[in-house]
C-alpha cells in the first residue's frame, strides 16, 4: 500500500477479495489467511456486514459476500468502457467459434479474468470470471508481460535464468501481436491471446481463446484471424488509432 493509502480501507478490501475466493469461512480462518489480527478482522466484518457487503451465517458462524457487492458489480460493468466495447464482440466470437473466450487484465503481478464466454460443445474448456494467475503464465500472461512497463519487465529479467531468451520472446509477441500455448497450463488444451489497446496505444487487456487440441489445431488460423479482428475492433472503439505503426 502507498503512503497515501488508508490502512483500514485496504484491510477491508483485502477481506472482500479473500471472501470472493473462499466463501463460507470462519473468523479464525479469515484472520489466518489475511494475516490480520482476529479482533480487527471481527470489527471490519461487522462494519462490512452492516453495509451489506458481507453476510454472516450461523451455526457455525461463517462469512460470505453480501448483496451490495452485486450492486457494485452491475454499476462497474455498466461504467466499464472496455466491457461495453468487448461484450458484443465476445458474443459474435462465441457464435462463430463456439469456444471458451476470456478477457484478462494485468493487476500488479497477477492476471485477472474479467469477462468470459463458454463453449456449448460437449468437450469444452472452462474458466471463471475472477480467475487469477501469475503474470507470465499462459498466453495471456505472457502477452501482458510482453507489453508491461519496463520496470516490471526488468524485475522478471533479473529473476530469469535466460533473460536474453525471455526478452526475445517478448519482442516476438509484440511483433506478431499474438501469444499462444500448446498444453502449457493444461495438457490437451491450446490457447491463443491477442492484445487490446487503448487510445494511447497501450495494451490494457488480452482477448484469448482456449480449446481442446483436437479442434484448436485444425482451426488455429481461423481462430487467430477472428481474435485479431475482434481485438482490433475493441481497440478502435476505445480510441486506438486504426493503423499498425506501433
Amino acid at each position: 500500500m502507498s503512503d497515501l493509502g488508508v490502512a483500514s480501507v485496504d484491510s477491508a478490501l483485502q477481506l472482500l477479495n479473500l471472501l470472493a475466493d473462499k466463501p463460507g469461512v470462519g473468523l479464525s480462518e479469515i484472520a489466518r489467511l489475511s494475516g490480520i489480527n482476529k479482533s480487527r478482522v471481527y470489527r471490519l466484518l461487522c462494519t462490512l456486514e452492516a453495509r451489506f457487503y458481507v453476510q454472516k451465517s450461523a451455526d457455525p458462524v461463517t462469512y460470505r459476500l453480501g448483496h451490495q457487492i452485486l450492486v457494485l458489480g452491475v454499476g462497474a460493468r455498466s461504467q466499464n468502457l472496455l466491457l461495453q466495447a468487448a461484450e458484443p464482440l465476445l458474443d459474435r466470437l462465441s457464435q462463430h467459434l463456439n469456444e471458451n473466450l476470456q478477457i484478462r487484465l494485468c493487476e500488479g503481478e497477477e492476471v485477472v479474468q474479467i469477462a468470459a464466454r463458454t463453449s456449448k460443445q460437449t468437450l469444452q474448456v472452462r474458466s471463471l470470471i475472477g480467475n487469477r494467475r501469475q503474470l507470465g503464465e499462459g498466453p495471456s500472461g505472457k502477452l501482458l508481460l510482453a507489453y508491461a512497463a519496463h520496470d516490471l519487465q526488468d524485475k522478471y529479467l533479473q529473476q530469469s535464468d535466460s533473460p536474453a531468451q525471455l526478452s526475445a520472446q517478448w519482442l516476438n509477441i509484440r511483433q506478431q501481436r499474438l501469444a499462444r500455448s500448446e498444453g502449457e497450463l493444461t495438457p490437451g488444451v491450446w490457447a491463443f491471446a491477442v492484445p487490446i489497446f487503448d487510445s494511447q496505444r497501450r495494451c490494457i487487456a488480452s482477448l484469448s481463446l482456449s480449446a481442446p487440441v483436437q479442434r484448436a489445431e485444425i482451426n488455429a488460423d481461423n481462430i487467430i484471424a477472428q481474435l485479431t479482428q475482434a481485438a482490433a475492433e475493441i481497440s478502435s472503439q476505445l480510441g486506438c488509432p486504426n493503423d499498425s505503426s506501433f
